[in-house]
């Protein structure tokens, strides 16, 4: 029988919360896949829970994060930026959600898509690149599988292996011109550049007098 409730409609953002309060309620293996996500994107992590499987222990010893041994209470939401529930106790996790809600605290709760107004989607990195997909939490087997196949085509895209090399362009570019337009022309010629070329070219030493001749050329176009 088919759920009468409509999925959830999700923005897609990305949350800076380098440095931000976040707080971790469980200390189970889900709890540490949370933890990892949460100190990669640079949070400053506190946990909740009575217990810490070995793993999540492990990093807590390594002084990555905090951990308050003891169970949830009601004051502990207070000055957190994000909150995730991971507990095994239904009840627990359903009053994180209310109490974020009435609070206005981005809340997971996971493996409860009707209980989030936050959701961790399926996450390739490379280099600066970061590619986020989600199915609203509907079918995260079917993300999965996406971002498996988006990782084997990402290890054949070699312009990813250039990243510091198109950075140091864009700098170039900003630095030249306000024209938005012809941004976008010298992004597409430097795209449609021979791999080989890129290859020869150098971060540490760029070929600026090459770069100029293509922003003469475009602006003059």
């Amino acid at each position: 029988m088919m759920p009468n409730s409509k999925p959830k409609k999700y923005l897609p953002l990305f949350f800076n919360i380098e440095n931000q309060p976040c707080l971790v309620v469980g200390g189970g293996t889900v709890a540490l896949r949370k933890v990892e996500q949460l100190l990669l994107a640079g949070a400053e992590v506190t946990i909740i829970s009575p217990e810490v499987e070995a793993d999540l222990q492990k990093v807590i010893e390594q002084g990555a994060c905090v951990w308050e041994q003891r169970k949830y209470s009601d004051d502990d939401l207070t000055n957190f930026r994000l909150v995730i529930a991971t507990t095994n106790q239904p009840e627990v996790n359903r009053y994180i959600y209310t109490v974020c809600i009435s609070k206005g605290i981005p809340v997971n709760v996971v493996d409860q898509p009707e209980l989030c107004t936050v959701i961790f989607p399926s996450i390739v990195r490379r280099g600066p690149i970061t590619m986020a997909i989600s199915s609203g939490g509907q079918t995260p087997f079917l993300t999965k599988a996406l971002r498996k196949e988006l990782e084997n085509y990402l290890e054949q895209f070699e312009l990813l292996e250039h990243t510091e090399l198109l950075i140091h362009f864009r700098d170039y570019v900003q630095a030249h011109t306000t024209d938005f337009e012809l941004k976008k022309k010298l992004y597409s010629r430097l795209l449609a550049t021979d791999i080989d070329v890129l290859r020869s070219w150098s971060a540490g030493d760029p070929p600026l007098q090459l770069w100029e001749g293509w922003l003469e050329e475009e602006n003059d176009g």
